[in-house]
């Protein structure tokens, strides 16, 4: 049982945040193989992308990588939580890991978000593998 408290919430125990960096580690996985076969489709249809600036230039505003940003915001979110430099409480631990599992499981409200993302890893069998494992991890119990 946690003893210590941080901001009136359970401090995050040593295993909540090895859950959380496992997380961060599997999202992080499926978010670049995503990314990848984003770009790739992007420059199927426009050429190819000129330079590694104009590349972030594009997922940050290109609305070709826009549904993957919301998978990107919960990345550094979880990651953020999982940092000792700014640790979360158990309370935010358990919202992130469980608005990580809406999103994995399609359920979250963004009908365009879940159409894409359901288009994507039936493309690339490592996407599936990276989603599963997320999944899988959102799931154990602490």
């Amino acid at each position: 049982m946690n003893t210590e408290f941080e901001n009136g919430h359970a401090a995050l125990s040593d295993e909540t945040r090895g859950k959380l960096k496992n997380l961060s580690k599997s999202l992080l996985r499926l978010h670049k193989i995503l990314l990848d076969a984003a770009k790739v489709d992007y420059e199927t249809k426009n050429g190819a992308i000129g330079s590694v600036n104009q590349y972030l230039q594009l997922v940050l505003d290109d609305a070709h990588f826009a549904w993957l940003r919301k998978l990107s915001a919960l990345v550094a979110l979880v990651d953020e939580a999982a940092s000792v430099r700014r640790p979360a409480s158990e309370t935010e631990a358990g919202a992130l890991i469980r608005e990580a599992k809406i999103l994995l499981n399609f359920e979250d409200a963004d009908e365009s978000f879940n159409d894409k993302f359901q288009t994507a890893l039936q493309k690339n069998p490592d996407a599936v593998f990276n989603h599963n494992d997320a999944l899988r991890i959102t799931r154990t119990e602490n």
